[in-house]
């Protein structure tokens, strides 16, 4: 985050008085690392946003602990919002996105959620996909369905921005991973 604050300054003269930071939530992800120079601004400055996997959309598994509501619990040794069922048993999870689909999150995110500095919400993988193509389309890069998920949150909430808010997504990998995948759910592929 250190060279991005650097890119934001030689972009903008000063870090702009709206910044929406989005990035993809799974396990571990790279939301931290994104997000790191920018903890001590206020949030109505800077916005820290992490989008989770909310699976297929007319599934009830999901990879979402921190936007749907689940509770604290164990896993791999860390206390952390984990999808469980109602006996705190670790739940099977879904998505398109194999790094996004973990039951569990950082402890740090839980951290960054409870005490309000970031606010994270989800998308499903008809929205991740959706974004995938046009973001391809568009942009002319090709990202992996965990950055797909943010894709899809900025073109959720564009509309209802002001002209004078700057939305930057951490496109955290490329697609060449889930080719086959993306060949199963569109067919012909780049």
């Amino acid at each position: 985050s250190r060279e991005l604050k650097k890119q934001i300054i030689n972009e903008f003269g000063e870090i702009p008085n709206k910044l929406k930071l989005l990035n993809c939530v799974g396990g571990g992800s790279s939301a931290y690392g994104f997000w790191s120079e920018f903890m001590d601004y206020d949030k109505k400055q800077i916005e820290m946003v992490g989008i989770e996997a909310a699976g297929p959309k007319k599934s009830k598994l999901h990879a979402a602990p921190l936007s749907k509501n689940s509770k604290i619990g164990i896993l791999h040794g860390a206390a952390a919002y984990c999808v469980q069922d109602s006996d705190g048993q670790i739940s099977e999870t879904e998505s398109c996105s194999s790094g996004l689909d973990y039951p569990s999150c950082s402890p740090i995110h839980c951290f960054l959620k409870d005490v309000g500095r970031a606010r994270y919400t989800f998308a499903t993988d008809e929205e991740a996909l959706r974004a995938y193509k046009l973001v391809t389309k568009l942009e002319k890069i090709n990202p992996s369905l965990e950055p797909s998920h943010a894709f899809a949150e900025a073109i959720k909430i564009a509309p209802r921005l002001s002209k004078d808010t700057i939305v930057i997504i951490n496109s955290c990998g490329d697609a060449k991973k889930d080719r086959d995948i993306l060949k199963k759910r569109f067919g012909k592929i780049k």
